[in-house]
């Protein structure tokens, strides 16, 4: 009874942290959830690669390395919510900064690392006369691994444990 109480439990556990809220856009393309703000400058000059990744490595706490930047940015407004946008990614970095006349803004790229996803407004003013500049991508070609792939196999082997040990205590 106590072996079923604890594999029902772990499953419970499982299948709850598996869930998670994902945007799409036009097509039902996913591009997962809202990325993490970590900071925003104003003026920040002159506006290069190099001095991006340096006030970003400041903000992170990390040498951050410049792998890809998209010039000009488009957006992608999601299905679910207008004021969210989604900007397809080139490199999976773990950092991207989003840039428009004057503001440099910074994301840690979490849900989707193909996707950088967040709410337009909260950082730029006006959507309607937004002129993005460009996207700088940082810490790029990491290796994804899918969640639940992981939480399978992890179920998988959890299972397969209990297996051999009610073997053994029947043999015993």
């Amino acid at each position: 009874m106590k072996i079923k109480t604890m594999l029902f439990s772990a499953l419970l556990a499982f299948s709850v942290s598996g869930s998670a809220f994902a945007y799409t856009i036009a097509g039902g393309t996913d591009v997962g959830g809202v990325d993490t703000f970590l900071g925003q400058i104003n003026g920040l000059s002159p506006s290069n690669p190099a001095t991006e990744a340096a006030w970003a490595s400041g903000i992170v706490g990390t040498t951050l390395t410049f792998t890809g930047k998209s010039d000009p940015a488009s957006f992608q407004v999601t299905v679910e919510d207008s004021g969210i946008v989604a900007f397809k990614l080139l490199t999976t970095p773990s950092y991207f900064l989003l840039k428009d006349a004057r503001t440099h803004v910074l994301f840690k790229n979490e849900p989707n690392m193909d996707w950088g996803v967040f709410r337009l407004l909260d950082y730029f003013k006006d959507k309607e006369d937004l002129q993005l500049s460009h996207l700088t991508e940082f810490n790029g070609g990491t290796v994804t691994v899918p969640e639940p792939g992981t939480l399978g196999l992890l179920g998988l082997g959890i299972l397969g444990l209990l297996t051999v040990r009610r073997k053994l205590q029947r043999t015993a």
